[in-house]
């Protein structure tokens, strides 16, 4: 790679060490032994910052890694700048006698003379200039009288700035460039994982990435153009002749400009610049806004506010400490602003401390429900939900969340009706684990059809259709006394089922379940039972265990199979035939 040259001088500064000579590594050491080393820098810039004249300096905490390649021990330190002066507690000695020394340096100390893995995140200015990866190395020589190295310092990657310089009038008010993602190449000294994540600043976008030539029919990067009305806009831009014939160089600055339509975007203008400009075009910093914020405090009012912002300003991953009484309020001021923000459906992971109930209708728009064709709007943008104090789960607290794919609820307790699910709209979830819950309330994740596997360790009460419509595979129930009516209706892969202590099961639970293949029903003393248990599903492949005190009412059938006459709490009994039936004590 062809690099530009920047200077760091090392002169003047002495350090003690221990040991002196590669022969004699724990003789005493001299003055004549250490490595002087003191780094400046003139107006010429050897590391990225921004700065309002463009001239930079290495500031207080920089480290750069000093490499005496030529001696075993004692051979390598790392330098910090103090904003003065370079220290180092480690011990870099010069070879004695006419012995010869040799050095290599790089900058961040992180990274290694030869290998460089390039950061993907460079959205502050302090990521940016742990991007600027720089080497120098001097010929073997001999310890100098003053005792001295000068190194001259390379960039080894380029940097790009890519700034939209025209809209067409077929956008709204006041366009901007809202979000990017800039593609690097790598080589064999660069690992790039992904896409980066530029700074910012107006309408420009920096970065740092690895010289070379780009493939044709490629994308530099990708955009977000958002306009005042918060419509946004997502573009690929593809790579033109000079990326592809002349390329990017290190130690150069290019700057890209952009014409954006509103279904296609194109580089206009090219400039190369040495790397001694100013690093950002485009305006200064804006405000940070944080995804973590403190609402126990807040009034709806302000908590509204304050998600539209971090929303706005493009989180998509929200935390939000709510105080312990948390009314019904604040989860509408949450609501609100996620129904209002411009975001899309199943982007969002929320979590919610603090609070100890979620209200009925907490993330539900029931209200407006229907005149938006059937759509909870706010909280389909939900992807996954933590409540890491939420003991209690309201009616409908989430009901209609169509791409909720993971919920994280350890110390809940009670799971009100159609908390999760709106008739025959259920969720996402792959896994449910209920690790303190004692109650589940009707259809309360009904519908959930990609639902496969569920933790109920402490489940006293499922409640009717609960599980109605889902894809469990296997039920253990050691706590639950009392089952719903088309509790588990139409699981069709569900094959096998354990409720010992289940004394109270209503009509159908079992229903549709095609491929029920083991059923153990083993509490003692007489059942609670409501009409057919199995209905559509073929009694005569399950294997069903009993307690022995019903074995009364269990006939062995010569086939093979046993029959169970079940009496009914409304008078009679349903009979049923299974593939085999085993008491148990």
């Amino acid at each position: 790679m062809k690099t530009s040259n920047k200077y760091i001088v090392l002169t003047a500064m002495a350090l003690t060490f221990a040991a002196c000579t590669q022969e004699e590594d724990f003789s005493p050491q001299t003055d004549g032994d250490a490595v002087k080393i003191n780094a400046t820098i003139d107006r010429l810039q050897t590391r990225v910052a921004y700065e309002a004249d463009g001239a930079t300096n290495f500031i207080n905490g920089d480290e750069i890694c000093v490499q005496n390649t030529l001696r075993e021990t004692k051979n390598i330190a790392t330098y910090t700048f103090d904003g003065t002066t370079w220290t180092t507690t480690d011990a870099l000695v010069w070879n004695g006698g006419t012995a010869e020394s040799q050095f290599q340096a790089w900058y961040p100390a992180t990274a290694s003379f030869d290998k460089f893995t390039l950061p993907t995140d460079q959205i502050s200015i302090e990521e940016l200039a742990a991007a600027d990866w720089m080497t120098a190395s001097t010929s073997a020589m001999v310890k100098p009288d003053d005792k001295t190295i000068t190194l001259a310092f390379e960039h080894k990657l380029a940097k790009i700035t890519v700034e939209v310089t025209e809209f067409t009038s077929q956008f709204g008010d006041d366009p901007c460039l809202y979000g990017a993602t800039i593609y690097s190449l790598s080589d064999e000294y660069v690992t790039v994982n992904g896409g980066i994540r530029p700074v910012l600043r107006g309408n420009a976008a920096t970065a740092i990435v690895c010289p070379g030539t780009y493939t044709p029919e490629t994308n530099l990067m990708a955009v977000t153009i958002s306009d005042s009305d918060r419509h946004q806009t997502f573009l690929n831009v593809p790579v033109n002749a000079f990326l592809t014939n002349t390329g990017l160089e290190a130690g150069k600055h290019y700057k890209f400009s952009l014409k954006v339509g509103k279904d296609a975007i194109s580089i206009t203008k090219v400039n190369v610049e040495p790397w001694t400009t100013k690093d950002i075009d485009g305006g200064v910093a804006e405000e940070v806004i944080p995804n973590t914020f403190d609402a126990t405090a807040m009034t709806a009012e302000q908590l509204n506010a304050t998600v539209a912002k971090a929303l706005d300003y493009g989180h998509t991953e929200l935390a939000i400490t709510l105080a312990a009484d948390a009314d019904a309020t604040m989860f509408s001021a949450i609501t609100i602003a996620l129904a209002a923000a411009n975001i899309a459906e199943g982007s969002i992971d929320l979590t919610i401390s603090g609070v100890k109930a979620v209200p009925e209708y907490g993330f539900f728009d029931y209200v407006n429900y229907f005149d938006n064709n059937e759509k909870n709007i706010a909280g389909d943008k939900l992807k996954s939900l933590t409540l890491t104090d939420v003991e209690t789960i309201g009616e409908y607290a989430f009901s209609a969340c169509t791409n909720l794919e993971a919920v994280n609820m350890p110390n809940v307790v009670t799971i009100g009706k159609f908390a999760f699910n709106e008739y025959t709209k259920g969720t996402k979830l792959t896994s449910l684990d209920l690790p303190n819950a004692t109650t589940i309330g009707e259809n309360a994740f009904a519908y959930s059809s990609l639902l496969i596997s569920v933790n109920l360790p402490k489940v006293v009460t499922i409640g009717l259709q609960a599980f109605d419509n889902c894809d469990i595979r296997t039920l253990d129930l050691p706590e639950v006394t009392t089952i719903g009516g088309m509790a588990f209706l139409d699981n069709y892969n569900l094959v096998s089922c354990s409720a010992p202590k289940a004394t109270t099961i209503d009509s159908y639970p079992w229903g549709n379940c095609s491929k029920l293949e083991t059923l153990e029903l083993t509490a003692a003393g007489n059942f609670t039972l409501y009409n057919n248990l199995f209905v559509y599903t073929p009694t005569g492949q399950i294997n069903l265990v009993l307690n022995k005190d019903k074995e009364s009412q269990v006939t062995q059938n010569d086939d093979g199979t046993a029959t169970w006459k079940a009496p009914n709490i409304q008078g009679g009994n349903h009979v049923y035939t299974f593939k085999s039936i085993t008491m148990q004590e």
